[in-house]
C-alpha cells in the first residue's frame, strides 16, 4: 500500500506553510460561510501570501481529490524579486491612487497595454504585486476603505445537519485544587456537538499542554464516534502538527476561525459561559483536592443536569437531540490498538551500555539495537509502563518498564494562589451529585442506547 506523507516528519516552517494552506481551503469549504466570506478570505490570503487566485484553486482542487495528505504534494512558492523598474512602479501606485478598488489582475491587464511597461510587467508575478502594494501601504483593508467599500460583515446562524457531523473544542481556565503539593490550577478542555449541543467529553489537567486536549478528543471519540469536522481556534494544541496528523489519519476536516472572531464558536462559548457560572463557581467552593475528584464532579453534572435539561435554543435536551440526530453512516473506531497508537508521544533516546533508556526517570530495556544507537521512543504520556521502540521510523520491539518512578509524564508545577473558603453547601451538592451519577451507571450503563451507535463493519476496516 502507498505510503501517505506524513505531516511530523514536515520541518517546522513547511509545516507552518502547509498548516496555513489547509486552513485556508478548509474555511473555503465550509458551507456556514457566505459568498462574501469567501471572497474576502481568498483575498486577504493573497495579499498576506503574495498568490493569484488559479493557486489558490490548485489548492482547493488537491484538497477536493485527496484531503489533507493532498496537499502535501503542493508545492510551496518561493519568494519572487520585488519591483525594481521605477517606472512600473509609479505606473501602479498611480493607478491605485486613480481607483483604489482595481484588483491586481486588473493593473497587469492596464500596464501591459502600455508600450513602456508591457515588457516589465510580463516579467513581475502577481504575489510581488500584491507585496509591493502592501509595503507601500496599499493592503486589501486599505484599497476598500479608500474605495469606500462596505466592509461589514453580516452574521448568520448555522446548525449542523446532524450529530457528529460538527464537533467544536475549545479550552478554558479551570479552579484552584487544595492539593496535598499547594495550591494548584487546572485547566479544562471540552468538546461540543455542533447540532445538538451535547457536552461530549471534557476534563480538567494541570496543564494546557497537547497531551491533555488530545485526551479528551481520543475519550470523545471512543464514546461517541469519529467526527466528520472539527471547528476551532487558533491555539498552539489544536493547530500543532502531531494533532493535525490524526485528524488525517481518522479523515476528520479541521475548520479554524480567524483570531478574535469567538462568535464563530458561539455554541461552545454558551457552554463554557455555563460551565463558568453554574459548575466552577461551585466547584471552586466544594474543597476539592484532586483532579480524580474534580473530574468525577465534572462528568456527573453534564451527564445528569447540563444534557438533560431543555437548551433554550433548540427546545430539546442535548441527550435526546444527540439521539435522534445521529446518522446510519458514523463512524466508529474498530482497531482499538490502532487508534490508541495515533496518540503516542516520541522521544529521541540512546541506549546506555548497559542495554537501556533513560525515559521520564524510568528505565526500560532496549534489546533490538546496539548500545550507544538513538531510538525513537513512542509512548502514551498516562501510562509509562510500557514504550515502544521505533529505529528509522521502523517498530523494533515493545519494552515494558524495569525501573518505574513515574507511572504518567510528568507534570509541570503550577503557580498558587490565595486561599479560597469552603462551602458545606457545594460539598454536599457535588457529593449528591456523584453518587446518583455512579448509580445511573450501575443501574443504566449510560443514558444513551449505544445500539444507535454504528460500527465500521469489517469489509470496511480491512
Amino acid at each position: 500500500m502507498e505510503k501517505h506523507p506524513d505531516w511530523q516528519d514536515l520541518t517546522d516552517a513547511r509545516y507552518e506553510k502547509q498548516a496555513q494552506i489547509l486552513e485556508l481551503v478548509e474555511s473555503l469549504c465550509d458551507e456556514r460561510l457566505s459568498e462574501a466570506e469567501h471572497r474576502q478570505l481568498k483575498q486577504q490570503y493573497m495579499e498576506d501570501h503574495g498568490v493569484c487566485e488559479r493557486t489558490i484553486r490548485n489548492y482547493l482542487s488537491r484538497y477536493r481529490a485527496g484531503g489533507a495528505q493532498e496537499l502535501l504534494k503542493a508545492p510551496i512558492r518561493t519568494s519572487s524579486p520585488r519591483i525594481y523598474d521605477q517606472h512600473l512602479a509609479d505606473a501602479i501606485v498611480a493607478l491605485v491612487n486613480e481607483r483604489p478598488g482595481r484588483t491586481v489582475p486588473i493593473i497587469r491587464k492596464l500596464t501591459a497595454a502600455d508600450e513602456q511597461l508591457c515588457d516589465a510587467i510580463s516579467q513581475v508575478s502577481d504575489r510581488t504585486i500584491y507585496r509591493f502594494l502592501a509595503e507601500q501601504g496599499f493592503s486589501h483593508q486599505e484599497r476598500r476603505r479608500l474605495s469606500g467599500t462596505q466592509s461589514r460583515m453580516s452574521y448568520h446562524r448555522f446548525e449542523a445537519p446532524g450529530s457528529m457531523d460538527l464537533v467544536q473544542g475549545d479550552g478554558r481556565d479551570g479552579i484552584w485544587l487544595n492539593t496535598s503539593a499547594g495550591k494548584q490550577k487546572t485547566y479544562l478542555f471540552v468538546w461540543v456537538d455542533d447540532y445538538s449541543r451535547k457536552i461530549l467529553s471534557g476534563r480538567y489537567y494541570f496543564d494546557e499542554k497537547l497531551p491533555r486536549m488530545e485526551d479528551t478528543f481520543k475519550r470523545m471519540v471512543l464514546r461517541w464516534g469519529i467526527p466528520k469536522r472539527c471547528y476551532l481556534d487558533n491555539g498552539s494544541v489544536y493547530i500543532a502538527k502531531h494533532f493535525s496528523w490524526i485528524l488525517g489519519e481518522l479523515q476528520t476536516k479541521k475548520i479554524h476561525h480567524k483570531p478574535y472572531q469567538a462568535y464563530c464558536k458561539g455554541k461552545i462559548e454558551a457552554a463554557n459561559k455555563t460551565i463558568l457560572k453554574q459548575f466552577q463557581a461551585e466547584a471552586q467552593l466544594a474543597g476539592f483536592q484532586t483532579l480524580e475528584e474534580l473530574n468525577s464532579a465534572f462528568e456527573a453534572w453534564v451527564d445528569l443536569e447540563y444534557n438533560v435539561r431543555l437548551h433554550s435554543q433548540t427546545g430539546e435536551a442535548p441527550d435526546s437531540r444527540f439521539s435522534a440526530g445521529l446518522p446510519k453512516s458514523l463512524q466508529r473506531i474498530s482497531d482499538i490498538g490502532w487508534f490508541e497508537a495515533l496518540f503516542f508521544q516520541r522521544e529521541f533516546r540512546k541506549v546506555t551500555k548497559y542495554g537501556k533508556i533513560k525515559f521520564a526517570s524510568n528505565e526500560y530495556p532496549v534489546t533490538c539495537v546496539p548500545h550507544g544507537t538513538v531510538v525513537e521512543v513512542r509512548y502514551d504520556p498516562f501510562n509509562l509502563s510500557e514504550v515502544h521502540i521505533f529505529f528509522r521510523g521502523t517498530w523494533k520491539e515493545t519494552t515494558s518498564v524495569s525501573k518505574l518512578l513515574n507511572r504518567t509524564a510528568p507534570v509541570p508545577q503550577e503557580s498558587r494562589s490565595s486561599e479560597r473558603q469552603v462551602s458545606a453547601q457545594a460539598v454536599s451538592y457535588f457529593q449528591k451529585l456523584r453518587d446518583a451519577h455512579t448509580k445511573t451507571l450501575l443501574d443504566h450503563r449510560s443514558s444513551v442506547s449505544y445500539g444507535n451507535l454504528s460500527s465500521r463493519t469489517q469489509e470496511e476496516s480491512s
